[in-house]
């Protein structure tokens, strides 16, 4: 939002060059001030956080961020650390997932009869991979068996385009990226 000191003053003296003057000197002071302003309002919250919040955030919860990671990494981190909750449940799990993951990009299932817990990622969640696999390592009870699986596109996800939008893509993007 462009804030000018000088539409703050009376119209009766905008038009004296003392004032601008004085207006354009102050003004940088004032920009740093509302950007701050700005910053802190952003930094209460995870999804609006910029790098400061989430060093903060970073810092109560003990996560180390890697080197490459964007912002958005960093929140799905703090994000998946915030969300795990004990004990464990496979309906927990899976709120937990969806928050992760975004509905529909996921599935947990145990097998009928056993101790084995298979969770499959959705392309759209695949960066993320490997942060939902620390999930299941801290939440999960260590008498079940876990699978994690990246899911891929399948013939009947690609059967809605023709062959020559096909023919765009590689062979690894059409089994690895997400398509629209």
């Amino acid at each position: 939002m462009e804030r000018k000191l000088i539409d703050y003053l009376p119209y009766a003296v905008r038009d004296f060059k003392e004032y601008e003057g004085i207006m354009e000197s102050e003004q940088p002071e004032f920009d740093q001030a509302w950007g701050n302003a700005d910053d802190l309002l952003n930094n209460q919250f995870i999804s609006t956080a910029g790098n400061m919040g989430l060093s903060r955030w970073e810092k109560i919860l003990d996560i180390t961020p890697k080197g490459t990671d964007s912002l958005e990494d960093r929140r799905f981190r703090i994000l998946t650390r915030i969300n795990e909750e004990l004990p464990y449940t496979l309906p927990q799990l899976r709120n937990i997932l969806e928050t992760l993951c975004g509905p529909g990009n996921y599935s947990a299932d145990v097998a009928e009869g056993t101790y084995h817990l298979i969770v499959k990622i959705g392309l759209a969640a695949k960066n993320n991979f490997t942060d939902v696999e620390s999930l299941l390592n801290r939440v999960v009870p260590q008498n079940l068996i876990v699978t994690l699986l990246q899911l891929y596109n399948t013939h009947a996800e690609l059967g809605r385009f023709t062959h020559s939008q096909l023919a765009a893509h590689t062979h690894d993007q059409l089994r690895n990226e997400v398509l629209n």
